[in-house]
């Protein structure tokens, strides 16, 4: 479920960008999908307490519950890259801007001792 949230996290930034007037309905939406693709972890969680012709529903619902758990693996092993590059970039770039402001105290510091000498 942690894969779905993170590939569902991704989409969710990508259409509120992407579409601005239309987003947050196509974020709904998606998570509507999500919900209803990854329904059938509930009946494989509980298959020994349902009855038998919920456990056939079920075994009808795995081969789109498998080729979803594909897909889902696969936008997760390709998002993983294009993420940890936007994270270093950030942290990168709060580091800098950390640098320069302790950089830029050090030196007005120094000013002010000199100019009180």
């Amino acid at each position: 479920m942690g894969l779905h949230w993170y590939v569902f996290a991704n989409l969710k930034r990508v259409l509120k960008r992407d579409y601005p007037k239309l987003g947050r309905r196509l974020v709904r939406l998606s998570l509507s999908l999500f919900l209803i693709m990854d329904s059938p972890f509930l009946f494989l969680y509980f298959q020994g307490s349902f009855h038998s012709t919920l456990t056939l529903v079920s075994h009808v619902l795995v081969y789109p519950f498998l080729v979803w758990q594909t897909i889902m693996l696969m936008w997760a092993i390709i998002l993983l890259p294009f993420t940890l590059w936007r994270r270093a970039k950030k942290i990168a770039t709060s580091l800098r801007n950390l640098f320069d402001r302790t950089r830029k105290l050090a030196s007005d510091e120094i000013a002010l001792e000199a100019a009180t000498k």
